[in-house]
């Protein structure tokens, strides 16, 4: 450029063919490169809307679901052994053993369960969602026992602890197998094997344990075996709306109950009357969600504060009674505990006393005798349930024994109870009855002297493993409990194969 000149690049690139080659290059590559990243970039964005498609990302499906869960319902049930009075044993942990070997915990939590009020029911010590599958065993771990029973040598009340670690495994076959309908597991404890007493009083416990699985919910049932509630007593926890949450000292979680426009309410005005603290007790059936739907729901204490004790009666003071010493099976409330069962419980009873008899479930009707129970018609060997405004006072119980305390009652009801024995005489046609004739060991025998008992099989009895009763076989016999005429006679609400 000569001086003087002005500079017009215009100019210079259109006489300088160099120049323009070098700029043209250069623009050349800019334009390549921003190709190659727009490219990449538009890549990058349809990878990532594809990974968002196949359910990468945030999206709500997932490469690995989660396994399928269906309601099991895991009962307790009891054979029992002469000699026991009330056995009590702390469930540390409950597992089983799926399809592929590993562990499923289904009781978690130190649990207590008394044994012996068990025989010919089943009552459910757990209910929870499992993964479905097959599963082929079940393994239980128990801390502790305790065990109350009959000294045949001295005739007199004894008790006994028994230390753990204890486990009892159960093989199941055939397997349990759960799919989409709510399955219900039942472990039945064999007490004759399990505890064994010597001469020397020596106590030793081998839990013994067999299965039977049933699918829930058939034909609506509230038998226990196939996942129904019957009688089960409890505290109220909570309640809102249709259901609430009743707490049991013998579960190892709480359970939740819906009430309906079928429910049946006693002693309270329906769900209106319902409060905290309140002792009921409940009949229920499972549904096939896994929950359960209340059939009757009774008030047995309506304030808070108040206690029940239920057990076999040991020996009793008055005529009216007013006082009882039961071996301790069950309670719920205020000043009951775990640590109660398989003691000795003092029941102090007022003058004026309710006395009933609990007869659902059993059929009560046209017996050749006059059934009745008040303050007069109290005996040893039955088993009743005391009912207090006032909670259990703890103390130590008969003879220095452990657990137990004392209950002031103002309601004793009569309660369904099991024996086991003999058949004879037994006869077809209504009113179709048979002699028991007991072990001559037997707790009851002990307590009471008698060896016989008069069973009534009514039209209403349910038979359990067996079709007909024949002369000379065992039974399990489960209902209600009279002294009549000098005899004691039983109801039966169920006859079981032992």
């Amino acid at each position: 450029m000569r001086p003087g000149e002005s500079f017009d690049s215009n100019a210079t690139f259109l006489r300088n063919p160099i120049l323009r080659v070098k700029i043209m290059k250069n623009l050349l590559e800019q334009k390549i490169w921003r190709v190659a990243t727009y490219s990449a970039c538009a890549a990058l964005f349809v990878s990532i809307l594809l990974l968002l498609g196949c359910g990468g990302g945030t999206s709500s499906s997932s490469p690995n679901p989660l396994p399928n869960t269906t309601a099991l319902q895991v009962n307790l049930g009891d054979a029992p052994s002469d000699r026991l009075v009330a056995v009590s044993m702390t469930i540390g942990s409950m597992t089983l053993t799926n399809g592929s070997g590993s562990s499923v915990t289904v009781v978690s939590s130190s649990t207590p369960v008394e044994m012996m009020h068990l025989m010919g029911t089943v009552e459910p010590i757990s209910l929870m969602n499992v993964t479905q599958g097959t599963y082929s065993g079940a393994s239980i771990n128990l801390s502790s026992a305790v065990v109350l029973y009959m000294d045949p040598t001295t005739m007199q009340l004894a008790q006994k602890s028994v230390s753990g670690p204890m486990t009892a495994t159960v093989n199941f076959n055939p397997s349990l197998t759960v799919g989409t309908s709510p399955m219900v597991l039942n472990l039945d404890m064999n007490m004759a094997s399990s505890v064994s007493i010597d001469n020397s009083g020596n106590v030793t416990m081998t839990p013994t344990m067999t299965a039977s699985m049933n699918p829930c919910c058939r034909g609506n049932s509230q038998d226990p075996q196939n996942g129904g509630m019957e009688h089960m007593t409890g505290t109220v926890m909570s309640f809102s709306g249709s259901s609430f949450m009743m707490s049991m000292m013998q579960s190892s979680q709480n359970i939740s109950v819906t009430t309906g426009p079928n429910t049946q309410f006693e002693g309270m005005g329906g769900m209106g009357g319902m409060s905290n603290g309140m002792i009921v007790m409940v009949d229920a059936n499972m549904q096939s969600d896994g929950t359960f739907m209340a059939k009757k729901v009774e008030s047995m204490m309506s304030m808070s504060g108040g206690s029940m004790a239920d057990g076999l009666v040991t020996s009793l003071t008055g005529s009216p009674v007013t006082q009882l010493t039961i071996g301790t099976m069950d309670g719920t409330g205020s000043g009951m505990m775990g640590s109660d069962l398989a003691g000795t419980l003092t029941v102090n009873v007022s003058p004026t006393a309710v006395f009933s008899v609990d007869s659902d479930h059993v059929d009560m009707s046209n017996l050749p005798f006059t059934p009745t129970f008040d303050g007069t018609d109290v005996f040893k060997g039955q088993r009743v349930e005391a009912v207090s405004s006032t909670g259990m006072m703890q103390g130590g119980g008969m003879g220095g024994m452990m657990g137990g305390g004392t209950i002031n009652a103002s309601e004793i009801d009569l309660e369904q109870q099991g024996l086991s024995g003999t058949v004879s005489g037994y006869t077809g046609a209504p009113p179709t009855t048979f002699t028991l004739t007991l072990p001559a060991d037997c707790a009851f025998t002990t307590l009471t002297g008698s060896t016989t008992i008069n069973v009534f099989q009514q039209a209403g009895t349910e038979l359990w493993g067996m079709t007909t009763i024949t002369n000379g076989s065992t039974v399990h016999v489960r209902g209600l409990l009279f002294f009549d005429a000098g005899t004691y006679k039983l109801v039966a609400g169920r006859i079981m194969a032992p």
